[in-house]
């Protein structure tokens, strides 16, 4: 009883600072769905992937229990990822409206399907260096 009454305290506090500060309990804290806000997500997702990608083929490159064929399927990958993000995001800038975006959706599939490719080359890296050894 103590903790459901102490976690309601704490709500109502939270609810009565949100209100305090003028905001509404259910503001966004991402940009709204513009033109502009789509090119900012786009473009920080875009480098998000692809500063995570240089670190996966650094980190790929010094796994010295995958096999030389493992490592060039998984950086072939890798490359697959990171040219369509490049692709992905060269649309998205060049859209002026959201019908435009909306029409991107094509390259922005191309890369989870990449990255779902990706995922299950290096969980069968794994599994083939496990067997291995």
């Amino acid at each position: 009883m103590k903790i459901t009454r102490s976690l309601g305290i704490v709500g109502l506090a939270a609810a009565a600072a949100l209100t305090a500060t003028g905001a509404p309990a259910y503001a966004k804290t991402t940009p709204s769905h513009t033109v502009e806000g789509v090119h900012a997500h786009v473009g920080a997702r875009a480098q998000h992937i692809t500063a995570k990608m240089q670190a996966l083929k650094i980190k790929i490159t010094g796994k010295a229990h995958f096999s030389a064929a493992a490592k060039t399927l998984i950086n072939a990958d890798i490359t697959k990822v990171v040219a369509d993000t490049a692709t992905w995001r060269r649309q998205i800038d060049a859209a002026t409206t959201m019908p435009a975006i909306r029409a991107a959706a094509p390259a922005r599939q191309a890369v989870m399907n990449d990255l779902t490719k990706l995922r299950s080359d290096i969980k069968a890296a794994k599994a083939a260096a496990t067997a291995a050894h």
